[in-house]
């Protein structure tokens, strides 16, 4: 009889402790893990949030350059011009948070962020300068292939369209940061 007061498992007590003890340690771990997680996107939305804040300022006073730009244009004033690349028009901080991140944080609002990015990306590249410039470049090849005409005017058929083309293109970039502030504001709303 003295048998039937002996455990089987003498350590079972002991296991049930440590598995107890193991649950809990793992589920601490997840809990943390997830606050960080929460953490750093939050902060990253931040990050985000302030570059937007930052692009939308950055598009007002681009918007005045393309305005200044049309103008000159309409005056035909047009080598009275100055402006500097636009060089504040960044994607660094768009670029280093990785697309699923960008997903937890923007959701449904991750393709308005793409075509926000997309279009300051757009305008970076053909910005008032660019624009500017490449009139220059047709003007001054147009004006070297008529040089032996002696009745070549400056504001010729030609000079005009390339004006009115310039002119298209300001109005459609114009265009352009007036949609992209709407969906910046979408987005920070």
């Amino acid at each position: 009889m003295v048998f039937l007061n002996i455990e089987i498992f003498a350590y079972q007590k002991t296991l049930i402790v440590a598995l107890i003890g193991a649950i809990i340690g793992q589920s601490l771990i997840l809990i943390i893990s997830w606050g960080k997680r929460k953490i750093d996107l939050c902060r990253k939305k931040q990050m985000i949030i302030t570059d937007l804040n930052n692009h939308d300022k950055i598009l007002d006073s681009l918007s005045e350059k393309y305005a200044e730009l049309n103008n000159l244009f309409d005056k035909k004033e047009i080598d009275q011009f100055t402006t500097s690349i636009f060089h504040n028009l960044q994607l660094d901080i768009y670029q280093s948070v990785p697309k699923n991140e960008l997903y937890s944080i923007f959701k449904k609002d991750l393709h308005v962020l793409v075509e926000i990015y997309k279009s300051i990306e757009f305008l970076k590249e053909n910005g008032p300068y660019w624009i500017y410039k490449d009139y220059l470049e047709k003007s001054e090849q147009h004006l070297q292939e008529k040089e032996n005409e002696p009745n070549h005017i400056l504001l010729c058929n030609t000079e005009l369209g390339f004006i009115d083309i310039t002119q298209k293109n300001i109005n459609n970039n114009l265009k352009t940061i007036k949609e992209t502030k709407t969906k910046i504001n979408k987005i920070l709303r």
